[in-house]
């Protein structure tokens, strides 16, 4: 199992975990246990088609899924994946 880090401003919609294991051999996978497992998390990551959210980075094991596969980018049973929202202002 892979391990998920959330921020603790989103631990509400988890048990109030900010850690998480789950299965799946990418981060598709893994992002659609994390919803199965809580629903209510789906509104704050992804959008109404399902994508997610622009302003979500998900790193594994430090890198942006972005520069990697995007959501289809695998992951192995001991990696590290981390949620981050962007925060802006001003």
């Amino acid at each position: 199992m892979s391990t998920l880090r959330l921020p603790a401003l989103m631990k509400t919609y988890v048990d109030n975990q900010t850690e998480l294991q789950l299965e799946g051999t990418t981060i598709a996978e893994a992002l659609d246990e994390l919803v199965r497992r809580y629903p209510s998390i789906k509104v704050h990551i992804m959008d109404k088609h399902g994508e997610l959210r622009r302003y979500v980075n998900l790193f594994v094991n430090a890198i942006n899924i972005k520069d990697l596969n995007g959501v289809n980018t695998a992951i192995q049973e001991n990696d590290k994946i981390v949620l981050l929202p962007s925060i802006s202002g001003g």
